[in-house]
């Protein structure tokens, strides 16, 4: 499979940030409008930015299934696989909380659907993070020449 860098930096770091912020952030819209702040304005941002949370996510899953493909070091690439699955789940919730949504508006399942997800961006963030900063995946190359096996 191809390593995919963007001068010498893998891009899966890169595209995460897009679903990572965006994602909770439509969640944090949706509290706020239920709280009664601007409630059109904010259910219209809560799903804009549910939208383009969800074409990040695309392109962040598409990155990292290739950097998955990369990993030779069988229990770091379970780690790699939980944190794939976590990302599943959590963009599964967050489409169902889209298709949930009238004018909008999240009504109480799309809101706890969305919730879900952001507590699932929590689990993944920690387990990408043990593959980085306790496996070196991606980090540079062993004595052998490969990228992150460790």
């Amino acid at each position: 499979m191809p390593r995919l860098s963007v001068l010498d930096h893998p891009i899966h770091p890169i595209l995460q940030a897009i679903p990572a912020s965006l994602l909770p952030a439509s969640t944090t819209f949706d509290v706020l409008a239920r709280l009664g702040r601007d409630e059109e304005g904010l259910s219209k941002a809560a799903h804009y930015t549910l939208i383009f949370g969800l074409v990040g996510a695309a392109g962040a899953a598409a990155t990292g299934v290739l950097d998955y493909y990369e990993i030779k070091n069988r229990p770091v690439r379970r780690v790699a696989l939980y944190h794939g699955l976590a990302n599943v789940a959590l963009i599964g919730s967050y489409v169902l909380s889209l298709r949930r949504r009238e004018d909008y508006k999240a009504d109480n399942k799309a809101l706890a659907l969305s919730a879900l997800g952001a507590a699932l961006i929590g689990l993944s963030g920690y387990l990408g993070g043990e593959l980085v900063y306790e496996h070196g995946v991606r980090v540079g190359e062993d004595q052998d020449g490969i990228p992150g096996a460790s």
